[in-house]
Order: C-alpha cells, then structure tokens, then sequence
C-alpha cells in the first residue's frame, strides 16, 4: 500500500513574528473574539496545498519549489490587517494579511504554480490570496463579539520580516490539532541570477 503525505508549500514566519502573533491572538480573545487558535508556530502563508500524495510527487514537489524560489529574490512582508472567509459579516476563517509584500509573494505562487505544472500537478482552480489563518470560530451564536473585535482591530499591524526560503511541508492531522514537519527548505534567489542595472 502506497504512504500518503498530506503536503503543501509555505512561507514560514520567523520566530519574532510567531512571537508577534501570539501576543495578538491574546489581545483579541481578551476583546472577546472566541476561536479556535491556530498555534502561533503552525501560522503561516500557504502557497499550494497539494493534498494527501505519494513520495514520488513530494520529491516533484520539491523540485518545483527549488525552481520556483531561483526566479524569486528575497523580499520583505508586513502583516497587516485582519479579514475573515468567506465574508466579515459571516466568519468561517479569521486571517491575517499583508500591508507590504503582496505582489512579490503573489509573483512567487505564480512562479511555483507553473513550476509544479511542469512536474505534472494540475492547475489549482482557485485564486492565491495571501492569507495566514489564525483560527476559526467556536460557537456561530458569538458572530457578532468576533465581527466587533475585528472591525476594532482591523488596521492593526502585527510585525515585519525578510521572506528568504519556502518550504515544503507535510501536515499530520491530530486530535490537538495538525502537526507541520518541514521536508526541505528552499532558499530564494540570492541574487546570483540577477540581471545586471
């Protein structure tokens, strides 16, 4: 029988930034939003999720993100802002998103969406929106504490930091929730295939 690994491709934040989320996490359950909270280490922006595969494709995988991230130099990110899918008026997902660093974060899915199209993965049917989850709502009865502390904190900026690497990972669903296992890390460009001014 064929071993499945649930995969998918990310940008990690650094520890500062975990550190960052975990303090405003605090602050809006303290404003009342009840959720249940993706732990700070496991946020992140996803930049495919492959879904359950076998070894085979993980290693295609990887080799998509390694020539994906040589297109790609480091670039900067300022998260920024909270929203919630599908609607503020109806929050299923409660996210966090960018101020700076959309676009290149942006070029950089595209870049490894045709990366992966060369190693056989088909095209994901929605639209990249770059978006880290911070967690989902207990109780559907508390929409409107959770739309309040949104609209009161929606402009709120949570921390900077380099995007350097992409990594792909395998998510291990459990009871307390999905354990991440870095496969590789794949640095960015590092200038070495720049053009010249």
């Amino acid at each position: 029988m064929v071993t499945l690994h649930r995969t998918f491709i990310a940008v990690e934040l650094d520890p500062e930034l975990q550190r960052a989320v975990a303090e405003v996490q605090e602050r809006l359950r303290a404003a009342g939003a009840r959720l249940r909270w993706v732990k700070p280490h496991n946020v992140h922006f996803t930049l495919r999720f492959l879904g359950e595969i076998p070894a085979a494709q993980v290693a295609r995988a990887t080799v998509a993100s390694r020539e994906a991230a040589k297109d790609v130099v480091p670039f900067a990110i300022t998260l920024a802002g909270f929203g919630a899918f599908p609607g503020p008026n109806r929050p299923q997902v409660v996210w966090i998103g960018l101020r700076d660093g959309a676009e290149p974060l942006e070029r950089l899915g595209a870049h490894l969406d045709a990366a992966l199209a060369r190693q056989g993965f088909a095209p994901d049917p929605r639209q990249f929106r770059p978006h880290a989850t911070l967690g989902r709502p207990r109780d559907d009865r508390r929409w409107g504490d959770l739309v309040r502390v949104l609209e009161q904190y929606r402009n709120l900026e949570i921390g900077r930091q380099e995007v350097t690497r992409i990594a792909v990972m395998e998510s291990r669903l459990t009871p307390d929730g999905p354990v991440y296992t870095v496969c590789e890390q794949v640095p960015l460009d590092q200038g070495l295939n720049a053009s010249p001014e």
